[in-house]
């Protein structure tokens, strides 16, 4: 692996933290890793040719002689968790015989770098405001090289960077691997694990039993579909994504990042007026009047605004892309401790003229009601079909949003040192709606990735943005139009 510090910053040392040596009994996955190999289902491989997920977890504590204690702090609680969640520490691995992807888990370990950032640079100890634009290009820093283009490739790397005044943690993990829902589980076992010590890791909260076994999602034809969406998505394997370098690493900083804090206030007024629309004399009848989730008035809210800042106009068809949590919608339903990919691609669509009038948020949130209703309908019927119609929808009027207002992700990073002061989804144009693979690279259409987070306070919500730079004034603009109580 590159252990060349980028711009900035000089490299310390370069580490790998392997799992804890022993956990209690009622903690131990059923295998110690010696020979696990996980075959990645049907519901995982569309996510073999996307770049890494990243986010950074700034914190303004770390920045002096605690940086030391705080990095054996993550280290020993990040052992005692990789023990539990053991694809983690694996890599991803192609096997020729069989044509399956695999995590390897036979000598599992975790790469882990510490850096210091060099005398006036990278002065991000008193992070800007969530309103405030991301400097992507610094932050990309923060997070080691995570270069999954060959495998086999690593599961997950780490680094934490010591700041002026501050700690940086940056995690770098594929989503081959896990979806939001497994990371999130993981994270918050891992920050639990560092308030409880690693030579007494017992958790200061009940966490779901871990589990990893891809069986867990019975499908009739689970090999077959998982072959014929892997010829899609990876027709060169073991070579799992065809970009240079450059692109491939760079793709975190090409398009400007921007998040806005709403509060608990904020989003009961969204919903309140979205539902309000329906009962309106212009309204009319789109859907039995079904009260909009935090979810769907949140997503409509950023597609609307989206297709404004386009400057879609009517005529054209414009897609919102998000997935679904399958967890419990299948038969039988699969553990709330599930690791790995349990979700399903869902496809709103409308003409983009519906979103620009005063029902354009009804309209989104109806269209996006009516996908999520065909989708849990049946969960796995034509579950590969969705690939198909995704690689031909028009990047130029496609959004996608991601994650969860359920995520706490500054709950869930609590190392026992406080919640972090900013968290920056960094690489939101790592999904398989948004990546190179299926839309090409380099013009003006990328974007349009929103990942949506729990905040600080109960009720807030982060929707973060990533968009062309001079989409992004236009976008803000257009939620700031929309009639809720806002601090935006």
């Amino acid at each position: 692996m590159e252990t060349v510090a980028p711009a900035g910053l000089r490299l310390l040392s370069v580490s790998r933290v392997a799992l804890a040596p022993a956990l209690p009994p009622r903690q131990m996955p059923v295998d110690n890793g010696s020979n696990v190999k996980v075959k990645l289902s049907f519901l995982d491989v569309p996510w073999v040719a996307t770049p890494p997920v990243q986010e950074v977890f700034l914190y303004e504590k770390g920045g002096g002689a605690e940086y030391g204690g705080m990095v054996k702090r993550l280290k020993e609680s990040l052992a005692a968790s990789l023990a539990l969640y053991l694809p983690l520490a694996g890599k991803l691995a192609y096997v020729q015989e069989t044509r399956d992807i695999v995590v390897d888990c036979s000598d599992p370990g975790v790469a882990f770098f510490e850096a210091e950032a060099l005398a006036g640079c990278m002065d991000l100890s008193q992070p800007a405001s969530d309103d405030d634009d991301v400097p992507a290009v610094e932050l990309a820093s923060l997070v080691p090289e995570h270069d999954a283009r060959v495998l086999p490739a690593p599961v997950m790397v780490v680094e934490a960077t010591r700041l002026n005044a501050g700690l940086a943690l940056g995690v770098s993990v594929h989503h081959a691997v896990v979806d939001g829902r497994a990371f999130h589980l993981f994270m918050d076992a891992w920050s639990s694990m560092s308030h409880g010590g690693a030579s007494s890791p017992v958790t200061n909260k009940p966490l779901s039993p871990p589990n990893y076994s891809r069986e867990a999602i019975a499908h009739p034809s689970s090999d077959e579909l998982a072959h014929e969406v892997l010829s899609k998505v990876a027709p060169n394997l073991p070579l799992a994504n065809t970009m240079e370098e450059d692109d491939y690493m760079s793709q975190r900083y090409r398009l400007r990042h921007r998040t806005f804090l709403l509060g608990a206030d904020d989003i009961r007024t969204l919903k309140r007026h979205i539902d309000g629309l329906e009962r309106s004399p212009s309204g009319g009848v789109v859907m039995a009047n079904k009260p909009v989730s935090t979810f769907v008035a949140l997503s409509a809210l950023s597609w609307a605004a989206f297709v404004r800042a386009k400057g879609l106009a009517a005529g054209e068809d414009t897609y919102l892309v998000f997935q679904v949590d399958l967890r419990s919608r299948l038969r039988p339903p699969v553990g709330a401790g599930y690791i790995g990919n349990c979700v399903r691609g869902c496809i709103a669509s409308v003409d983009a003229g519906e979103l620009l009038g005063d029902m354009g948020l009804l309209r989104a949130s109806r269209a996006i009601q009516a996908a999520v209703k065909e989708a849990v309908a049946a969960p796995l019927d034509r579950i590969g079909a969705w690939m198909e119609r995704l690689i031909a929808l028009p990047a130029a009027r496609q959004a996608n949003v991601g994650g969860s207002p359920l995520f706490r992700v500054y709950q869930t990073a609590d190392f026992g040192f406080g919640m972090p002061d900013k968290v920056v989804p960094l690489s939101m144009a790592g999904s398989p709606e948004t990546t190179t693979c299926y839309h090409g690279f380099g013009n003006d259409d990328h974007g349009g990735r929103i990942v949506l987070s729990g905040g600080k306070r109960d009720g807030e919500v982060r929707l973060s943005v990533s968009l062309h730079l001079v989409l992004m004034d236009a976008f803000k603009n257009n939620i700031n139009n929309i009639p809720i109580r806002s601090r935006l």
